[in-house]
């Protein structure tokens, strides 16, 4: 009997770590653009890549990854440096710098190569540090990524992501369309566990943030499911949205972000590239309100703010038809047009 016992026990542990070691688990951070774009990136460690599968005398490793890189939004382009750091056991730093800058997914391998020492003797190591046999995602404590990321209106920075852990949703996407009704988000889960609610703010800059609703989760469910909010506040200007979870326990990981901008069909700006800071400005505003422009540069500082004359006025909306010398030298800009307190548009402007 004693051995029967002994051998549920084994299977049993044997199925745990096996459970354990195969739960993915991912790291997820977002950032703005001063010129209007979002880059979202998801890195999920998938395995340990060993120098060699016999270790007696210490070895090297990488890290094996999945990757998800979105850029979304207006005036989305690429990016200039796009770079991951997946920090392992003691801090080891594993980097992968060849992210692609255009967005996309799929799977990479770091190029850093840390070593792993012996404890002076062969085949043995000293926690924290495990024999290469044992080298798993987990058992190295690879659970801290940073991104580092360089573009147009984004200077640059390190943005250290959510520390990894086994999220309680297994999260698919986050949409969003004007309709005539209002904004729909949609977003979708493969399965959910110990998950209470989601959340969703909402921001005008993509910088300050205010809880729009709550939607209650599924808490634990093992088939995808589709959760849809119908917004009717922000119908009247260009918004950045941003989805989180929170678990059971009060833990709270951001899922992702989304911009949906108001609706853009009557506003033109050309030449655009500009060969010499000269463009021509048309766009239909709210009467009551007046008009104003205002021009950044790439890093998001304003060097140009100016008020607009409409051309004709009919009824309650406004009609802007403008040459504008910007008189600015070459670069990237980032113009907008406001009506009062609202965004009418945000473009990227090439001046050569």
């Amino acid at each position: 009997m004693r051995k029967s016992t002994s051998l549920v026990q084994l299977t049993f542990l044997t199925f745990l770590f096996s459970l354990l070691t195969s739960i993915q688990a991912n790291a997820q951070c977002s950032v703005v653009s001063t010129l209007g774009y979002v880059v979202n990136v998801t890195i999920t460690p998938k395995t340990i890549v060993v120098s060699s599968a016999n270790c007696p005398w210490g070895y090297n490793y990488n890290v094996n990854f999945d990757y998800n890189i979105s850029i979304t939004g207006p005036n989305a382009t690429s990016l200039y440096t796009l770079q991951a750091k997946i920090y392992c056991v003691n801090g080891q730093m594993n980097g992968a710098y060849a992210l692609p800058l255009n967005g996309g997914s799929g799977n990479a391998v770091t190029t850093t190569n840390p070593s792993i020492p012996h404890n002076g003797s062969a085949y043995g190591y000293s926690a924290p540090y495990v024999n290469c046999t044992n080298a798993t995602v987990a058992t190295m404590n690879c659970n801290t990524i940073d991104i580092v990321v360089h573009g147009p209106g984004i200077p640059y920075q390190v943005i250290h992501c959510n520390t990894i852990s086994v999220l309680p949703v297994e999260f698919l996407y986050f949409d969003g369309e004007k309709k005539n009704e209002g904004n729909l988000l949609t977003w979708a889960v493969e399965s959910e566990s110990r998950n209470d609610y989601f959340t969703i703010e909402t921001s005008a800059d993509g910088i300050n943030w205010q809880e729009l609703t709550k939607v209650k989760g599924a808490v634990n469910s093992t088939e995808a499911k589709t959760y849809t909010f119908l917004d009717t506040k922000n119908t009247r200007e260009s918004i950045y949205y941003k989805l989180s979870q929170t678990d059971l326990d009060g833990t709270r990981n951001e899922l992702a972000l989304k911009y949906i901008p108001v609706n853009e069909s009557d506003f033109e700006l050309y030449p655009n590239p500009s060969s010499d800071s000269k463009v021509h400005l048309t766009f239909s505003g709210n009467s009551e309100t007046s008009s104003a422009l205002v021009l950044r540069n790439e890093v998001g500082q304003v060097v140009l703010q100016q008020s607009l004359e409409p051309a004709s006025k009919s009824g309650k909306t406004s009609f802007y038809n403008t040459d504008l010398d910007l008189g600015q030298p070459a670069g990237i800009y980032l113009l907008e047009v406001h009506s009062g307190d609202q965004l009418i548009n945000r473009s990227k402007l090439v001046i050569r």
